[in-house]
């Protein structure tokens, strides 16, 4: 039924919750697994602009140095159990949610699997959530992973 499973990164620990049951589908439907982590940028005609959002010290440079070295180590602990993985980290300019569903559709995935990130309060009516705004824009299947209670 699965055969290229999407999995959008944040680099915190609702990934680990998330990736457990990732491995059991993938395994349980000989599926692909495919990680991404992103961060964006202002789009900007600019050149400088756009530079110094990815220069030494800033938030894009620093997301980009975790994703190279925690995009690997999850490669590495998925391959371990014969999961076909691929990484990558992406430099994107439009809307969280449009460029992830994008992405699945260009790659051919055929389910996104993302954690629930919970925000309270303001933070949730402002910001809205992300798993909502995919779900309204993708046609695709979505697995949901709710972050453990503590």
């Amino acid at each position: 039924m699965y055969k290229k499973i999407l999995v959008p990164l944040s680099g915190t620990k609702n990934d680990e919750a998330m990736l457990k049951h990732v491995l059991e589908l993938a395994k349980l439907a000989g599926a692909s697994v495919m990680l991404i982590m992103m961060h964006r940028v202002i789009k900007s005609d600019d050149p400088f602009m756009e530079k110094i959002q990815m220069e030494v010290g800033s938030e894009g440079h620093r997301l980009k140095q975790k994703a190279e070295t925690y995009l690997p180590e999850l490669e590495e602990t998925l391959g371990r159990h014969g999961i076909d993985v691929t990484a990558e980290f992406l430099v994107v300019e439009g809307a969280e949610a449009d460029e992830i569903v994008a992405y699945a559709v260009e790659k051919g995935c055929d389910l996104i699997a993302l954690s629930n990130r919970e925000r309270g309060g303001v933070g949730s009516w402002f910001f809205s959530n992300l798993e909502e705004k995919v779900k309204r824009r993708s046609s695709l299947p979505l697995l949901l992973v709710a972050q453990p209670k503590e």
